[in-house]
């Protein structure tokens, strides 16, 4: 199992205080901010503050209640899992939350784009103190799949839109897109105490320098970049760091503009063999960055990169797409886009990368930046060739980790597997290989720069930074 970096929960630095804000940073802007949607590790960290799922999943891999009263209590047959909800829980809106509720949002989440999470769930069925899950086959793993942010709970099991509500321990007061920012504010009605601080800000940036800028003159009390860009000076007030595990993928993913030939698995694997992922270490600001072919970490049965991969293998890759070219004949003088999102700053440098190794297999390509909800809504309707994906890994469990990738690309054989109860990994490896739905490039850890004064911060299980837990303690420092 993967086991995270603790959380430094707040209760244990001495004498935390209510009040107080923080501005911090996201990996990019959020495209949606409703839990079904959620997809990129922006987007799962702004779902974590804003609503609550039945179960959550700790700094050690471990699958604790949250939302529901226990663990489920599950037939002898395994086919039916009943859960009792916590009572007295409520959401932002002052509506109470119940079993209908949590029964309805789980239903749209089964019928949804990320609805493979509830691959094996036949029913879902309420009462006034519980839900019943009637299963397909046997689940061992339920639990866990109702950890996922995705599995969130709405009033209603409604989308939620620009003004979400939810039950978690922030509630949100506005989205500003234009000025690249999210305000919320903590819900002091939280099920599971209130947050330390009263207000927090989370912001995106067009340029990894802006936010090193901020962070540096102390506009900003939290820094995915920091000091980093810094080199050889300190930030204007005292500054610890934190890291995360390297568990966020980054990886090319393929749309249907050219729909023959990139759904080629010889194209797919020509481009692969054709990029040398040793280069993809020198993107970032000083992140750990452990280059990748599968897309799971070797500690859950992902292949270890050797020194052909770290390299690329040219001719390989022509060979590769020699073999593409005799079935689909349009791989012949493409000329493909590189889509990017410009809230991720790196994902350019990235997709230069692979410019290059396209270029040295005669293809030409070039690099498009949108915004995250236009390129949110192009991967949903195939309406580009390639882009620059990033899928945080928000489960330990390999089948689930497997399955996750398998569903970024667009491949249903996970989905397929996961209705009987759970994927067997070495069958997943092997149909990964065969069909590559996606190319992975990296993992990239989380470094995160914070004003010392701030305490608390900590990873959670799926690498989402634990804000809920922060508070201001003392004056600020500055450096003399």
């Amino acid at each position: 199992m993967l086991i995270l970096a603790a959380s430094a929960h707040a209760h244990a630095e001495g004498r935390p205080a209510f009040g107080g804000g923080a501005i911090g940073s996201l990996l990019g802007e959020p495209a949606s901010l409703d839990p079904v949607a959620a997809r990129t590790h922006a987007e799962i960290e702004v779902v974590g503050l804003v609503f609550d799922t039945l179960y959550q999943v700790r700094a050690d891999g471990a699958v604790t209640p949250h939302l529901a009263a226990g663990a489920p209590q599950v037939s002898p047959d395994g086919l039916h899992a009943t859960i009792a909800i916590r009572p007295g829980v409520v959401f932002h809106d002052g509506s109470a939350l119940t079993p209908k509720d949590v029964a309805a949002s789980l239903d749209r989440l089964a019928k949804s784009d990320a609805g493979w999470l509830l691959a094996p769930v036949a029913r879902i069925d309420a009462d006034p103190t519980s839900i019943t899950i009637t299963l397909a086959a046997p689940t061992p793993e339920l639990a866990l799949y109702l950890a996922q942010p995705q599995s969130a709970i709405t009033p209603n099991g409604a989308a939620q839109k620009k003004n979400p509500i939810g039950s978690g321990p922030f509630r949100v007061t506005s989205l500003d897109r234009k000025r690249q920012r999210l305000a919320l504010v903590a819900f002091d009605q939280h099920f599971a105490g209130r947050p330390y601080l009263d207000e927090l800000e989370l912001r995106w940036y067009t340029s990894g320098d802006e936010e090193a800028r901020r962070y540096e003159i102390g506009d900003t009390q939290l820094s995915l970049r920091g000091q980093a860009v810094f080199a050889g000076h300190q930030p204007k007030y005292a500054t610890d760091e934190l890291e995360s595990p390297a568990t966020v993928l980054v990886y090319v993913g393929f749309g249907r503009a050219h729909a023959a030939a990139l759904a080629s698995a010889d194209f797919r694997n020509a481009l692969s063999l054709a990029l040398a992922r040793s280069g993809f270490t020198a993107v970032g600001t000083g992140e750990r960055v452990e280059p990748a072919v599968d897309p799971v970490p070797v500690e859950l049965g992902g292949t270890a990169v050797d020194g052909v991969a770290r390299t690329g293998d040219l001719d390989a890759a022509k060979a590769a797409l020699a073999r593409a070219a005799k079935s689909v004949p349009s791989v012949s003088g493409l000329k493909l886009e590189v889509t990017v999102d410009m809230s991720r700053p790196d994902d350019r440098e990235i997709a230069e990368r692979v410019v290059r190794a396209l270029d040295k297999l005669g293809i030409t390509a070039t690099i498009a930046s949108v915004d995250a909800p236009q390129l949110a809504e192009r991967i949903s309707k195939g309406t580009l060739d390639l882009y620059i994906g990033q899928l945080p890994l928000v489960t330990a469990a390999p089948g689930l980790a497997w399955a996750s990738a398998f569903e970024a690309g667009g491949d249903a054989w996970a989905r397929r597997a996961l209705a009987g109860g759970s994927i067997d990994p070495a069958q997943a490896k092997a149909q990964f290989a065969k069909a590559l739905p996606i190319v992975p490039l990296y993992f990239r850890a989380l470094r995160v720069y914070h004003r010392s004064d701030l305490r608390g911060l900590g990873f959670d299980g799926i690498a989402r930074l634990g804000f809920a837990d922060l508070f201001a303690f003392g004056a600020p420092r500055r450096h003399p």
